[in-house]
């Protein structure tokens, strides 16, 4: 029984303390210009009425919807000694999402280690964040690309209160607010999509512990430990 009581409270330490802390930004926006590019352009880049993906459409005045979680114990990356800006990426939790619901489009970016992540910006001048997540795929549109990036800034520095990952975003404060979505297959005669928008509102979710493998480890040992003893038990009984 002491056993038993000593590997629970073990497991339950770790599971407490071994995880992910993120945090999660909701967003509105509304869509102000799309772009196309490619063979069928001459390779120029025109503003379009709307772009099509996979048979969804994105419209200028569409409202678009989504969210973006980042790891605030995210490693930092920071391949541009002496820059201010940090970029912190190696999180496989970085992602992000952009939905319209007029005509059911939707994207998701998938965590990678060099192209899902986020920087920010904490100056005298002014600050800066921005949110970048990218998804290959093999799709019906041969092999390609998708991406979305959120940028916020200011002049006054009231957005960021240091150059750490930050849990909260003062949006009241930024200047400048945008989104921005891609699209680019290079099978498809190098066809490149792209949106641009204008957020229109941003809330933060409470951050919420994420378990890490090492916890599932330390209580399917504890599990493990007390159906032994279980076992073991019922044998001297018998």
């Amino acid at each position: 029984m002491r056993a038993y009581l000593v590997t629970m409270l073990l497991a339950g330490v770790a599971a407490s303390q071994a995880h992910a802390k993120l945090v999660t930004f909701d967003y509105t926006a509304v869509v102000n210009k799309a772009t196309r590019r490619g063979a069928s352009t001459g390779y120029a880049t025109i503003d379009v009425p709307s772009i099509s993906i996979e048979g969804k459409e994105i419209a200028v005045g569409d409202t678009q919807r989504g969210s973006f979680t980042i790891d605030l114990d995210t490693p930092t990356e920071d391949w541009r000694p002496g820059n201010t800006t940090i970029e912190y990426m190696g999180s496989l939790n970085n992602i992000g999402s952009v939905s319209v619901d007029r005509s059911g489009f939707s994207f998701a970016s998938e965590g990678s280690f060099y192209q899902s992540g986020f920087s920010v910006s904490n100056q005298p001048r002014g600050d800066s964040f921005s949110f970048l997540g990218t998804t290959y795929s093999d799709g019906t549109s041969g092999h390609g690309s998708e991406s979305m990036q959120i940028r916020l800034g200011d002049t006054n520095g009231d957005l960021l209160a240091t150059d750490m990952p930050p849990s909260s975003l003062n949006f009241a404060a930024a200047e400048s607010s945008e989104i921005l979505y891609g699209w680019y297959y290079p099978q498809n005669g190098g066809e490149s999509l792209d949106t641009f928008g204008t957020l229109t509102s941003l809330a933060v979710r409470p951050p919420s512990p994420v378990p890490e493998p090492a916890s599932y480890a330390m209580l399917a040992a504890g599990l493990l430990t007390v159906g032994a003893a279980a076992r073991a038990k019922a044998r001297r009984k018998g």
